[in-house]
């Protein structure tokens, strides 16, 4: 009997000690499967990141771990010139040590352009997530180091080598012209036009939204809406439910007047089906699909009766809208400060969503008078507004022509929320591991968000071969004559009069659903985190095409004021910190070259140098420009005996700052 209770006692341990292994090792196997490797884990993070500094940390990981930060350490590479860089670097480096004012400003003023050696080149931005070459990053560090040591070099008395203030105001006037200047282009996109206010809040966040916006359609919206906020108020604006939409939220409710629908017993709400449902009805009643007078509410209430010349007094910032009519030669194509000074914002905005009669009902646009009085614009009662797909114009007839002769425009920042435009952009097939992008004669690139897996090399390569000859055909067909031009507006990327970048959100396909919904509080975040997500592998691209523009257009605003030696720690200056250059411009620091080695420089974007409290939007808040008397009192110094610079000193020309040289 003992001796079974032993067996019974052994077989129960044997077989305990086997259940206790098989479960060790059923554990280990199932933590095997569900693990994901480190690549998929930083490619998870990189595609779920909610911040730039969570996408960007991901980011330098990711180039670790796959050997990029290598390449990006390694100078050389045969898509640009890295030779002559690295000796401009070294000069650049050299005459600031040694102080040597008059080769700083020989090296400024000779071969400062946006794109040297080819440093633009998309190539150099397909290969690692995190960045391009840092000896790229550091050449841009140092020029805009450069610039804030002319900036603050002091000139009364006369600097030792005899460079005064007047020869600092024509080296940064002049190097500022021959550089260009850069322009945000915000493209329609209809309810994906949300996404172009995520495209500014993380330009703005970065310190690299141009003061120069042009709208269209939605972008247009957007556009009257960033141009009539301060530096200051910008970025409050884009965090906060600063965006008025009680029109749409007043238009949801049945009313007594019969705008529930009287076919259905039940309410048919919000949803894609419910609004479709309300414009087909609204189609059948009034003889249009869209109603304008919604969009003219809430456009209203966000913008108030400004003019494009009292918001730029405001703001300072450059807003350009872009219309349509059926007869291109009787009104302005382009609406700004100078083209229609007196014109309300609001009014071009929705004239700029117009189209056919069958789509909108007929707008009207209007202009304050001499006596403030709002009155229909004389310029535009006799036109006919269009949709953009419906209008062609000839070589430099176009708005986006017409705004680089303006304001010297040479670069565009391509906002593009027409999703079903991306399949018919130029792509190449470069980079590996990196952001995809697209290319044509103007040097344009299309950054979007990296793959979680990259498709296989025969795949992708077949792609651009079918969209290729897809694209070639649809341009014979353009060229002969035969593609109708509503059809040429949609597969056709629009020409851009220059070199340019194109920012795509990060759409699914699930956001397709959403085509036919209001805007909503809800849906302003979901979209402007879709266009956030899409500037950001595109920052390093930015900050190597702007920065240099950032730092003049700061310096000369500086020298060009005479402002005092304390504005270099405030709003609009540099601050210099270990070996990298920090600029605040109206309490937003972005970061311009951070993170896996090389010097840093941080910048902001904007320019704007008012030292203005922080004021709540007013409508007709602002005053028109006005030019300034040149036998004013404002004393000027003894040397400054140049006409244009005593202009400039005595502020003559201060409100014709960015559309004269």
């Amino acid at each position: 009997m003992a001796s079974l209770t032993v067996i019974y006692d052994l077989f129960t341990a044997v077989f305990s000690m086997i259940l206790d292994v098989a479960q060790f090792w059923k554990q280990r196997l199932w933590s095997w499967w569900n693990t994901q490797s480190p690549l998929d884990r930083l490619r998870y993070a990189l595609e779920n990141a909610t911040t730039y500094e969570e996408w960007e940390e991901a980011a330098f990981d990711l180039d670790e771990l796959l050997s990029k930060d290598l390449w990006r350490q390694n100078p050389t590479s045969r898509h640009y010139d890295y030779r002559l860089i690295l000796g401009r670097l070294e000069a650049l480096m050299r005459a600031r040590e040694e102080e040597d004012i008059l080769t700083l400003v020989n090296l400024l003023r000779s071969g400062l352009l946006r794109n040297l050696g080819n440093i633009t080149s998309p190539k150099l931005f397909t290969q690692a997530y995190a960045g391009t070459k840092l000896l790229i990053d550091d050449y841009i560090t140092q020029v805009a180091l450069s610039i804030q040591q002319v900036t603050a070099l002091p000139t009364a008395p006369v600097h030792i080598s005899g460079f005064g203030s007047q020869a600092k105001l024509e080296l940064l006037h002049d190097t500022r012209q021959a550089f260009g200047r850069t322009t945000l282009l915000l493209q329609g996109g209809s309810i994906f036009g949300l996404c172009h206010l995520g495209v500014v809040k993380a330009l703005h966040l970065r310190g690299l939204l141009p003061r120069i916006i042009i709208g269209t359609a939605t972008g247009a919206l957007i556009a009257a809406l960033v141009g009539v906020h301060t530096e200051d108020e910008l970025l409050t604006f884009l965090d906060s439910d600063g965006i008025d939409l009680s029109a749409f939220d007043r238009r949801r409710k049945p009313t007594d007047s019969g705008e529930g629908s009287p076919w259905l017993p039940f309410d048919i709400g919000d949803n894609w089906a419910g609004t479709l449902l309300r414009r087909i009805k609204r189609y059948i009643q009034k003889g249009y699909f869209l109603d304008a007078e919604v969009l003219e509410e809430c456009v209203r209430a966000n913008l108030g009766d400004l003019t494009f010349e009292e918001a730029y007094a405001r703001s300072k910032r450059i807003l350009n809208i872009t219309v349509a009519t059926s007869n291109t030669n009787a009104t302005p194509n382009l609406l700004n400060y100078l083209t229609a000074p007196n014109v309300l914002i609001w009014s071009a905005a929705v004239a700029s969503n117009a189209s056919n009669t069958s789509l909108y009902r007929p707008v009207t646009i209007y202009c304050k008078d001499e006596t403030g009085s709002i009155v229909p614009w004389p310029h535009s009662q006799d036109a006919t507004f269009a949709s953009w797909r419906h209008v062609q114009y000839s070589e430099g007839e176009s708005p986006l022509s017409r705004v680089a002769e303006l304001f010297n425009v040479n670069h565009f920042i391509v906002s593009q929320a027409r999703p079903y435009l991306i399949p018919f952009l130029r792509s190449d097939g470069g980079g590996s591991g990196g952001s995809s992008s697209s290319i044509n004669n103007n040097n344009n690139i299309l950054i979007r968000r990296p793959a979680s897996s990259q498709p296989n090399p025969a795949v992708r390569y077949f792609t651009r071969l079918v969209m290729g000859e897809i694209r070639h055909r649809f341009r014979q067909l353009d060229y002969l004559g035969l593609l109708p031009t509503a059809l040429a507006r949609i597969v056709l990327e629009e020409s851009i009069p220059g070199p340019s970048i194109t920012l795509v959100p990060d759409l699914t396909l699930r956001d397709f659903t959403k085509i036919f919904e209001n805007p909503s509080k809800e849906s302003l975040a979901h979209w402007s985190r879709k266009g956030e997500r899409g500037v950001w592998p595109a920052v390093s691209a930015l900050k190597v095409r702007c920065v240099i523009e950032i730092e003049l257009d700061k310096g000369y605003q500086v020298v060009r004021r005479r402002r005092p030696a304390d504005m270099l720690g405030g709003s609009g200056s540099l601050v210099y910190s270990g070996g990298g250059v920090a600029g605040s411009n109206g309490g937003s620091v972005g970061s311009v070259f951070g993170g896996g080695g090389g010097g840093g420089v941080s910048g902001t974007g904007g320019g704007n140098n008012n030292i203005n409290p922080r004021r709540a939007v007013v409508p007709n808040e602002g005053l028109p420009r006005r030019r300034r008397s040149g036998n004013s009192n404002n004393s000027v110094d003894p040397g400054h005996e140049n006409s244009l610079t005593t202009s400039l000193m005595a502020g003559e020309l201060d409100c014709q700052e960015d559309s004269t040289y």
